[in-house]
């Protein structure tokens, strides 16, 4: 696949008075529709199910793409705005910044969303050997050739566009002031926010149609509405779609506390307080040591709305500061100076430095059964009553019950699960990392350094996720990562 990115930018710093400075700069940018450099994909008219060949087709507007290009028009034109105030009666000790700007890109899907795998020019089929008498054949009986299948769609995967796809735009917007406390310290409170829209989300365009329940009390459904019109993709296995609806919401309060290097110490700490909200964790899913990859496709494909739920990576409270410390011991330093050289190479001259991560858990979506009779690949489970985090109690076979799993069942034949995405948040991360680092001057020329590096200092567990499906270890931690890490390094400098 081949996309192009024409821009063309313009900026310019304005200093409009002695303590304000404004930021000014607007973007010229479109995208060229992805498209095969030799023509090699077919993509599909969404209802009636026609074959359109790249290059050849009459349903889209580029027909090369296989998906009708977007014009923005005026849309195109993304501003920057950015500005900084330091007013006079604060002493120069005070800055207020802030800043909005919009961008955009072609944002990209997996390998086995893209149209060059559809029939022709990919085709998926199976094929058995003929069984040969074993043992008593030999490996110069050869087996079975194989057969080129009578129908190329035969249980193949189908891969639509939709053809309307759009460029992701990221609309970016953030506030924060600074103020200096003597003459090293600062400190920064900030809002920081962002909106995505026309995000690349894959979509089950085979799912079925929910009508209501048989006589027999089982589902009674309709064949999706998709390919429906074409009766050579009637014996089809799955329909893999891509649409760029999905949308993202991120807002929060940032602050930094800062110290610059002066006698011997410099630190930093940093705690944010956010909400991450989307409606679809894209097509890479939800793939970390502290979450379950979910699956990426809506429970439902008529209902979108109900998707709308707390991103995969939303962490509510996080909090991360580091400090470095020069020892006051050895050359050059308040104490040891006039030592004897053996104890001042060895006592002398260490530097510390320590790294501290805390932050709350990641949100995990449950997944149940498919009650609903409509092959759904995002199935989730019926929510029955209020949630309980238990966190590290012991479970009776072994792990933690992290979570309560009374209140989730399987939906009801014929309906779908009631639980919203990420309705579980898993074991959040405590670490703690140290480095020891330190410099022996052997001769004017040479130099050696030496360090000692622990990560996760103290070897504290970090847990892995909460099972998420329906059965005996719902709610079940039952792994961690690896324990803490050592490593040592020496370095000679001539």
């Amino acid at each position: 696949h081949r996309s192009s990115t024409i821009g063309a930018y313009l900026q310019d710093n304005w200093r409009a008075t002695n303590n304000l400075t404004l930021n000014l700069g607007l973007r010229y940018e479109t995208h060229t529709p992805w498209v095969e450099v030799k023509d090699r994909q077919v993509n599909f008219a969404p209802l009636s199910g026609e074959i359109q060949f790249a290059g050849k087709s009459t349903y889209y507007e580029n027909n090369r793409a296989l998906y009708n290009p977007y014009n923005w028009g005026i849309g195109n034109f993304q501003p920057r705005f950015g500005f900084s105030w330091n007013p006079d009666f604060m002493n120069k000790t005070f800055v207020a910044r802030g800043a909005y700007t919009i961008s955009a890109y072609l944002e990209g899907t997996g390998t086995n969303l893209r149209l060059p795998l559809n029939p022709p020019f990919t085709t998926e089929f199976n094929s058995l050997y003929d069984a040969l008498p074993f043992p008593g054949s030999t490996l110069d009986q050869g087996m079975t050739i194989l057969k080129s299948p009578t129908d190329p769609y035969a249980n193949a995967v189908i891969r639509l566009w939709d053809p309307n796809i759009k460029p992701a735009i990221a609309q970016q917007w953030n506030f924060s002031i600074e103020s200096q406390f003597g003459n090293e310290t600062t400190l920064t409170v900030g809002y920081v926010g962002q909106k995505g829209t026309h995000l690349m989300v894959p979509m089950p365009y085979f799912q079925r149609q929910l009508l209501g329940l048989n006589p027999d009390g089982s589902p009674k459904t309709a064949p999706s509405p998709f390919l429906a019109g074409n009766p050579a993709l009637k014996n089809i296995s799955q329909i893999s779609g891509t649409e760029s609806n999905g949308t993202m919401r991120y807002d929060a309060l940032q602050t930094v506390l800062r110290k610059r290097f002066s006698a011997g110490l410099q630190y930093q700490v940093a705690y944010t307080f956010s909400k991450a909200m989307e409606n679809s964790s894209g097509y890479y899913g939800s793939w970390s040591g502290q979450v379950y990859p979910n699956s990426p496709y809506w429970q439902n494909l008529y209902d979108g709305r109900s998707e709308w739920g707390p991103a995969f990576f939303d962490v509510k409270h996080m909090l991360t500061s580091y400090a470095v410390y020069e020892l006051p011991v050895g050359t050059g330093k308040k104490f040891g100076s006039n030592w004897n050289p053996v104890a001042r190479n060895v006592i002398g001259n260490w530097a510390v430095t320590g790294m501290l991560s805390l932050r709350g858990g990641f949100p995990t979506s449950m997944e149940g059964s498919d009650a609903s009779g409509t092959g759904s690949r995002g199935a989730r489970p019926s929510c029955n009553g209020p949630h309980h985090t238990f966190g590290t109690k012991n479970a009776s076979d072994g792990g933690y019950q992290w979570f309560d799993p009374s209140p989730y069942s399987n939906a009801a034949p014929g309906t779908f699960g009631t639980c919203g995405n990420g309705t579980e948040y898993g074991p959040g991360l405590r670490e703690l990392d140290m480095s020891f680092q330190k410099n022996f001057r052997v001769t004017e020329r040479y130099r050696v350094e030496f360090r000692s590096e622990f990560i996760n200092f103290t070897n504290t567990p970090i847990l892995g996720p909460p099972v998420p499906w329906i059965g005996a270890s719902m709610g079940k931690v039952i792994g961690s990562q690896g324990p803490r890490n050592i490593q040592f390094g020496l370095k000679i400098h001539y």
